[in-house]
């Protein structure tokens, strides 16, 4: 009896350590046959401050170089300046050494100095004519503001008529500069009468700087015969830069006058601040690397930070501010793609790939605006690749 019972248990036991095995050999069989997860990087769906960006090249400017000629025909004099040298309004630049025909040099300057002086009424009569326009732009956009007080016309009038203002205000700025520009011309060509009376055979005319600031070129580094009327030097009004940023005229309609903008890639790790002051108002043709046919015009700009040591023709990265959402439901711009003409992401659902179609509204440098198709919280993959397909089993990147 003790012996079959025995005999029982171990076919008992043998039978579970069959099962066992059959167990481990179906979930062998099972896990091979078990598609391999795609190895994926995440990101959550949040709500956040967006910043609505324009990003382009741009480089700095001198604003408002003066380009210094020579007044007179004679032997130029090797300068001792060179590039960066600072300069002061009435040093001497270079000099010349001029023939002996006073009489003709003398005829010269004054002609110099009548067109100096002409250029002078004609700034003033712009400069006039800017403030006209001016106070009847500012008369016009009060009037719009009363009207839009009153609801008897819309907001996208008022603000046509506000951003009339800017620009009227921005033409008379420049022509204020110019009229100052002229002015200085006109002194310039007054000194450079001074003692030409008094030229002897083999005398020298000396050149002066019309304005305080740097050195940005030196036409002429070489002692030889010029013409009157050759560029000597462009010397910068100051140490005030300008920043040109040319961009596409699709883009550029949606910057205005005053918009914020973030400096980047000029050689420092922090972003400097700047503010558009004006676009140009007559774009151009360029060429893409690829040959193709582009309309551009330049925004100008003004750092509002510190210059940390930016000169002239220095290369920039310009991210435009264009507008700002406080609270936007936001998803990364590399989680992304397009498919039959529509936005899509990969939501990470159970373990798999959900495909999903969403809506995107304004759009940032990492960021877009998340308008239907996502909820906060969820996980969406970034930067998926050929494997990531809808149902696909995924594994998340730690």
């Amino acid at each position: 009896m003790a012996s079959t019972k025995a005999q029982a248990g171990t076919g008992l036991r043998r039978w579970l350590m069959g099962l066992l095995a059959l167990v481990a050999v179906l979930a062998l069989l099972f896990l091979a046959s078990r598609p391999a997860a795609v190895t994926v990087e995440t990101a959550q769906v949040i709500r956040q401050p967006l910043v609505i960006t324009v990003n382009e090249q741009g480089r700095t400017r001198a604003r408002q170089p003066y380009t210094v000629a020579a007044p007179v025909s004679g032997q130029l004099l090797r300068t001792e300046l060179i590039e960066g040298d600072s300069v002061q309004a009435g040093q001497i630049l270079a000099g010349i050494a001029v023939a002996p025909e006073n009489a003709r040099t003398r005829a010269v300057l004054e002609a110099t100095l009548a067109a100096a002086q002409a250029r002078e009424e004609a700034a003033q009569a712009s400069l006039e004519e800017a403030g006209t326009l001016l106070a009847r732009a500012m008369q016009e956009a009060q009037r719009r503001e009363q009207l839009f007080s009153r609801r008897m016309i819309g907001q996208e009038e008022r603000d046509a008529f506000r951003q009339a203002q800017e620009a009227a205000q921005i033409r008379e700025q420049a022509a204020r500069a110019t009229l100052l520009a002229a002015r200085a011309e006109v002194e310039s060509a007054r000194s450079q009468l001074l003692g030409v009376d008094s030229l002897a055979p083999g005398g020298t005319q000396a050149i002066v700087a019309p304005v305080s600031g740097t050195v940005q070129q030196v036409f002429e580094k070489s002692s030889r015969v010029v013409a009157a009327g050759t560029a000597l030097f462009l010397i910068s009004d100051g140490d005030a830069l300008e920043l040109m940023i040319d961009m596409l005229t699709q883009e550029a309609v949606r910057v205005s006058p005053g918009d914020t903008i973030l400096l980047s890639g000029w050689g420092g790790s922090e972003t400097l601040h700047g503010r558009v002051r004006y676009i140009e108002p007559q774009a151009f043709t360029k060429y893409s690397a690829l040959g193709v046919e582009e309309q551009r015009v330049n925004v100008i700009g003004e750092l509002t930070d510190p210059n940390p040591g930016l000169g002239a023709q220095y290369r920039i990265e310009a991210a435009i501010v264009v507008d700002e959402l406080a609270d936007a439901l936001s998803v990364p711009s590399s989680a992304l793609f397009r498919r039959d003409e529509r936005w899509h992401v990969f939501v990470l659902a159970q373990e798999h790939a959900q495909l999903r179609a969403v809506e995107i509204g304004a759009r940032s440098t990492d960021a877009a605006q998340v308008l239907a198709g996502l909820n906060e919280g969820e996980q969406v993959v970034i930067f998926p690749s050929d494997q990531v397909e809808e149902g696909v089993l995924l594994q998340v990147l730690e």
